[in-house]
């Protein structure tokens, strides 16, 4: 079957933007929407003033949608994750010069995961996943698919992605905004999010990032265009 379509329970959600979004991003009643500078006034200090501008906006989200200590399923994905630690990481590494733990430590793809484990004493599984231009949509099947082994446990969803370094724009289809947000997905839900994915219609890929194509349609009550992957066709619906 080409078409599938998964309905995924959802109780709080929320957002952050670095800088205004986009003028066609339409406002989502059940985002709790943030612009600006994040709040991770939890993080203890010893933390916060080592965060990337990345880990402030996902944080900054995943503690509006958890904000009590919970011991759950945590999923973190970014397609990037936090780029400019890691060119600089690569830079001293190609000069020859010594790599600094804390600046090694902080680029590695898990780092947020692991800081939201230890800011929040959680002892379940987490997982931080990449998955190139689909990363939005395949890190939120796979915190879904832990609802669905058991659904009487929560699991966190958190998504975040960065401007690149200047190295890097020409190979960009479109500019990312820094953004950032948060799924709290468990039962009993208010709303359900309803993800189809028609794996018959394909195309090299929309220009507007995944995640923020999420953001927009979501948002709309009228809905839009599905976004285009190689892997098939993807549209999203919150009732």
């Amino acid at each position: 079957m080409p078409l599938r379509t998964f309905n995924i329970p959802l109780l709080r959600a929320a957002a952050w933007f670095e800088e205004a979004p986009p003028a066609d991003l339409p406002t989502n009643d059940f985002f709790d929407t943030a612009v600006g500078t994040a709040d991770v006034a939890y993080v203890a200090p010893l933390y916060r003033r080592r965060l990337g501008r990345l880990a402030r906006g996902m944080l900054h989200c995943a503690g509006r949608v958890c904000p009590e200590p919970l011991d759950m399923r945590v999923v973190f994905a970014s397609r990037h994750g936090e780029m400019e630690r890691t060119v600089a990481v690569l830079q001293d590494l190609a000069l020859g010069n010594e790599i600094s733990p804390t600046l090694f430590s902080l680029s590695v793809h898990n780092s947020v995961a692991g800081l939201w484990s230890i800011l929040k004493a959680n002892r379940g599984p987490s997982t931080a996943l990449a998955a190139g231009a689909e990363t939005f949509v395949w890190g939120l099947l796979d915190a879904y698919s832990a609802i669905e082994e058991d659904p009487s446990k929560p699991v966190l969803y958190v998504f975040g992605d960065d401007r690149l370094p200047d190295l890097f724009q020409p190979f960009l289809p479109a500019e990312v905004v820094p953004h950032a947000f948060a799924l709290l997905l468990g039962t009993p839900a208010e709303r359900t999010l309803e993800i189809t994915w028609d794996s018959d219609r394909e195309g090299e890929g929309s220009m507007i990032p995944q995640s923020l194509h999420f953001l927009q349609t979501t948002g709309s009550a009228s809905g839009s265009e599905p976004w285009l992957g190689r892997g098939g066709a993807w549209n999203w619906h919150v009732r």
